[in-house]
């Protein structure tokens, strides 16, 4: 039987048990009809179960919050958030020294352009306050 057999059978009960013309005790018939409701509704879940399996899952569930625009970004710069390592803030500073502007080091580095400025800025600081500075690869010595 589908949702609609039951419910129609809980009804029939329910009318039976009001008129007591079914020449059942009328709480029987209420019980009958309560169960019918409920066969009812547990077949209706289990129709929307089966449709809820067949759908195309797919696609990732998209994450939430903070993950989520940590992802947006990353699509675009993959290394976004990620830590800097000690070799990429040497390359960074040559290839800033070399002249590339922040564009052209934002795609090199897979960066963001604010982070390409503000890496910068904490390096040039860095540099400039300590008595080594930290050895640029690129830079030539004489």
């Amino acid at each position: 039987m589908d949702e609609l057999d039951h419910a129609l059978a809980a009804r029939r009960h329910a009318d039976e048990a009001m008129s007591g013309s079914g020449g059942e005790d009328p709480a029987v018939l209420a019980s009958l009809a309560q169960a019918e409701a409920l066969l009812a509704v547990a077949a209706a879940m289990n129709r929307l179960a089966e449709a809820l399996g067949s759908r195309d899952d797919s696609r990732a569930p998209e994450p939430q919050g903070q993950t989520a625009h940590i992802a947006e970004v990353r699509r675009q710069y993959p290394n976004a958030y990620a830590p800097w390592a000690a070799e990429d803030d040497a390359a960074l500073l040559t290839a800033h020294r070399a002249g590339h502007d922040v564009a052209t080091l934002a795609d090199t580095f897979g960066r963001q352009p604010s982070a390409i400025r503000s890496r910068l800025a904490r390096l040039v600081i860095s540099d400039v306050g300590s008595t080594n500075p930290p050895t640029d690869p690129g830079a030539s010595t004489q």
